[in-house]
């Protein structure tokens, strides 16, 4: 005969609603304190962690002018707060990089109180009107110190251009090259008129069209004018010659040929 089975276990009643509540407002306190030590225990951090880990040397590293060194150190030890474990180097990269003449920049952290920076300087093609550079890319900026390097060539135009006319020179300068010429000025306005000035005193008027096909006019008679004598400046705004106005002391000298221009209506 089988046995007769256990009785079932009693179920445990709930607490009370008075115990329950009391429960509740207990891990609402407990969290609340926690919420707060941890908060304090992160300002106490943030107030003290600058003076236990200050930085104490920022390094750039880099091929930086020395004057462009220090600016660099000056900007970004105005932006720097924390210490070693709470600087921003988020902000510190984009203080760096906002100097004209920073092309990138990089930043980390040394033990125990270093700041380490990596910075690459724009590096320039031709100066840029006045007061600029540009770069292969295109790219205008200010120098940021030291000594610009000396020949480099005048670019002139609306900073909108940078591209097409760095373009532009990279383009013709090794084919004016080619017959010992080089561009010591090359310009273009808003009307987009374009001009270059060689370095043995040549003035190149190209116009507003057909402008490659002008340039390569003047390189190919460019033989026959130096035989004739010193070109002030040639005019190759014609549709199948070009004007030239010769040095003073040339004057005597007849011109090529190629040097009679045949009227093309407006010049453009």
């Amino acid at each position: 005969m089988a046995e007769p089975a256990p009785p079932a276990a009693p179920t445990p009643a709930p607490p009370p609603p008075s115990e329950r509540s009391g429960m509740s407002r207990f891990r609402a306190i407990l969290a609340l304190l926690l919420i707060a030590a941890l908060s304090a225990g992160s300002w106490v951090f943030k107030d003290w962690e600058p003076r236990l880990l200050p930085i104490r040397v920022i390094e750039v590293k880099g091929e930086l002018h020395q004057h462009s060194s220090q600016l660099l150190q000056q900007t970004l030890t105005a932006r720097l707060h924390g210490g070693l474990l709470t600087v921003d180097l988020i902000d510190l990269k984009a203080a760096a990089e906002e100097l004209s003449w920073v092309g990138r920049a990089s930043l980390r952290r040394v033990w125990p109180d270093r700041l380490q920076v990596q910075v690459e300087e724009y590096r320039p093609l031709a100066r840029w009107n006045d007061d600029c550079l540009v770069t292969a890319d295109g790219i205008v900026f200010q120098q940021g110190g030291g000594t610009v390097p000396a020949g480099l060539p005048q670019l002139r135009a609306e900073d909108q251009r940078s591209v097409e006319v760095v373009t532009a020179y990279q383009k013709w300068q090794p084919a004016l090259q080619q017959i010992n010429h080089v561009i010591a000025v090359l310009a273009v306005d808003s009307r987009g008129d374009w001009q270059l000035e060689l370095a043995k005193g040549t003035r190149l008027r190209l116009g507003t069209e057909a402008v490659e096909e002008r340039l390569a006019r003047f390189i190919a008679s460019a033989p026959q004018l130096e035989a004739a004598g010193q070109a002030l400046k040639v005019d190759l705004r014609y549709r199948n010659g070009f004007a030239v106005k010769w040095a003073p002391n040339e004057s005597a000298v007849p011109a090529p040929p190629a040097d009679r221009p045949t009227p093309s209506g407006t010049r453009g």
